[in-house]
């Protein structure tokens, strides 16, 4: 769980889409999605680090988070989230994987 709730998270967020603007906000999104990305591939190649990847993670979800209030998609992300976690639920119950 995390200690900050996520009304503060929101609020913090919008004074970086204020302070720093909204195109470097994006492009800060898509670095560190990358960086998230290359961790990944470090743990594929048995050179990974669990502190490196749990760091990135919080980068990426931090970044993932501030899209969501910044395309003001809050909402409907959570809704397609349940949709697909429901709809793998189902094929894993049916034995049928992907």
């Amino acid at each position: 769980m995390n200690k900050i709730p996520y009304e503060q998270r929101v609020q913090t967020y919008t004074n970086a889409l204020i302070t720093y603007g909204e195109e470097t906000q994006l492009v800060v999104a898509l670095e560190e999605l990358s960086e998230c990305q290359k961790e990944i591939c470090k743990f594929l190649r048995g050179k990974g680090d669990l502190g490196h990847l749990a760091e990135e993670i919080a980068d990426a979800t931090i970044m993932l988070e501030q899209l969501r209030l910044f395309f003001q998609i809050n909402d409907l992300v959570c809704l397609i989230m349940d949709e697909k976690v429901s709809r793998l639920d189902k094929r894993l119950k049916e034995g049928s994987g992907a």
